[in-house]
């Protein structure tokens, strides 16, 4: 037996119980959000038709995270990135506020009475399920063994509270602020990160009669508000305007029944004394009671507050183009799956970049073309932006909370960027270099010169769209037929390289004296294609993590492809 008389022994159960509920809720909260990111983004379509389903989401979500907060961040989320609409939202977070209303009502049964048997049990799942895909539910699992631990431990320390004079003295001058009582539990939701802890203590503590009816129901309303302000704050420091929207109507409307309930307090704690039932029993039923008055009134009202909060925090447009990322939104970090959807998003806006830089290249060597290499120096600065941004933002994601799949595909895309990075810097600096000296020393192509060029360019454009659209649509198939066409686009540079040196050998006065740009522009065009062909093989194999014989294969065949062509070189071929 424990000795709860010792001051020690109180203060170590209160400290431990703390501990083990927050770790029990990071555990748990780490699990789902690593587990269940692609399952809500697949569940979005149904959402936005059925509104009933949205509730019943929100329901279910919040009683496997054992935390509204946690679900209300996942879902700022995903409006942030409007993979959401603000209305079906608003409805599906009613739904996690009642979630954790049901999860709150096991703790009237005296579940705590069987910690020992959860922890124990959770551990086991723990265990079984190590290094398998189930590992997040057994995670999960231990996770809830501990807060249930954890509510245990603060249950046995509090026993002793409830009989002390300074206990009686200081709740007795509280309950004539309740403001003050509100307040303490909106900070101690806040300290837990978890509505589901801190109203869990509440009612540990009214059961041991260390709380009177009144300020427990304080503390309860407090912390029903406490549990949104943490993602209130998380949105207006780096959030969206979707998710400060979202973060302010979740606040708003807790906080407005709140206040209400706060005015009839001591009227509603007389109602419901009639009931004769345990404390315990009438804080749990008034947060569930809290909750579901919460979602009658303002489902139906869903449309107008999303308007309403559209018109407080307005969208603010920024005229003239967008140089950076549009879609990276620190609120998705939290869900891998939107995450890596939104940075692919943000590629494919670089492959856009790409193709407009390489079409606009060639125009740049012909009669009139002075305006092109500023325009593609922009280009080239903006895919520098979404460069940068798009490496720092893949970087942030947790490991994990990712699955080996999200790991795989933040690699793949970092190989990406990395190489269309690459195909803009040879466009802007070497092609517009090349173009500037052709313009400065007024040369000129022969007429097949110039075709044998224009048609090359074409040829590659087609090839490197060709693995764009391979991407785009993540098609492996499609990128296969990339690499015949790289064959094939490696003999006709040849055969054009060696129609020049025909030229040069006929004495043509143009060819000779643009030979060398001539020459250098194949070989920019021919690393533009060594570029794409790493993309095309990301697209194809994914670039398995782990699998190391991929990427050596990859580099056998790059450092093949770079001595064959050092050696047509030498050969003058």
């Amino acid at each position: 037996m424990i000795n709860t008389t010792n001051p020690t022994t109180i203060l170590g159960l209160v400290f431990g119980g703390v501990l083990s509920l927050l770790y029990g809720v990071r555990l748990i909260t780490d699990a789902m959000q690593r587990d269940a990111g692609t399952r809500l983004r697949r569940s979005l379509m149904l959402l936005t038709k059925h509104p009933l389903a949205a509730f019943c989401t929100g329901v279910v979500v919040t009683m496997l995270t054992q935390s509204s907060g946690v679900a209300s961040s996942l879902l700022v989320g995903l409006v942030s990135v409007q993979l959401l609409s603000l209305t079906v939202a608003i409805i599906t977070l009613l739904g996690t506020n009642v979630g954790s209303a049901l999860v709150v009502q096991l703790l009237v049964f005296h579940i705590t009475n069987f910690a020992f048997v959860f922890v124990g049990l959770g551990a086991m799942a723990a265990m079984r399920t190590r290094q398998t895909s189930k590992q997040g539910m057994g995670q999960a699992c231990f996770g809830f063994g501990l807060i249930i631990l954890g509510l245990a431990a603060l249950e046995s320390g509090s026993r002793p509270l409830a009989g002390s004079p300074i206990t009686a003295l200081v709740f007795g001058a509280l309950v004539q602020s309740p403001v003050v009582l509100a307040l303490i539990g909106a900070v101690l939701t806040m300290t837990f990160a978890s509505s589901v802890a801190g109203i869990g203590l509440v009612i540990v503590l009214a059961s041991n009669g260390s709380l009177p009816l009144v300020a427990a129901l304080a503390l309860m309303l407090g912390s029903n508000v406490g549990s949104t302000i943490t993602a209130l704050l998380s949105s207006l420091s780096k959030g969206s305007v979707h998710g400060r929207r979202l973060a302010l109507i979740h606040t708003g409307t807790k906080l407005v029944i709140a206040c209400l309930a706060l005015a009839a307090l001591n009227p509603l704690a007389a109602v419901l004394s009639w009931l004769s039932l345990p404390p315990a029993t009438l804080v749990a039923l008034s947060h569930l009671g809290f909750n579901l008055a919460l979602a009658l009134i303002f489902i139906p009202l869903a449309g107008p507050l999303a308007s309403l909060a559209e018109k407080l925090i307005p969208e603010y447009s920024i005229k003239g183009e967008t140089t950076g990322p549009r879609y990276l939104h620190p609120d998705t970090l939290t869900v891998p799956a939107v995450a890596l959807g939104q940075a692919t998003r943000e590629v494919l806006h670089m492959t856009d970049l790409v193709t407009e830089m390489l079409s606009l290249s060639i125009h740049a060597f012909e009669d009139g073309g002075a305006e092109i290499p500023p325009r593609i120096d922009t280009l080239d600065d903006q895919l520098d932006s979404l460069n940068a941004g798009i490496k720092y933002y893949l970087t942030q994601l947790d490991e994990d909370q990712m699955t080996r799949e999200q790991k795989n595909r933040q690699i793949a895309l970092l190989y990406i960027i990395t190489d269309l990075e690459a195909m803009g810097d040879l466009v802007n600096k070497q092609c517009m270099r090349l173009a500037r000296r052709k313009r400065r020393q007024q040369l000129i192509f022969s007429d097949e010169g110039w075709q044998d060029l224009i048609e090359y360019h074409r040829e590659v454009i087609a090839a490197v769209q060709l693995v764009f659209a391979a991407l785009a649509m993540q098609d492996p198939s499609l990128s296969a037929a990339f690499f015949p066409r790289k064959a094939q686009l490696y003999q006709m540079r040849r055969m054009f390289h060696l129609r020049h040196l025909r030229r040069l050998q006929s004495g043509m006065s143009p060819s000779i004296e643009s030979s060398a740009i001539h020459l250098e522009l194949l070989v920019v065009l021919r690393n533009v294609l060594s570029h794409v062909s790493t993309i095309a093989h990301v697209v194809q194999e994914d670039l398995s993590v782990g699998d190391e014989s991929d990427e050596e294969q990859l580099l056998s065949d790059s450092l093949e492809d770079c001595i064959q062509e050092q050696q047509e070189e030498e050969l003058g071929l």
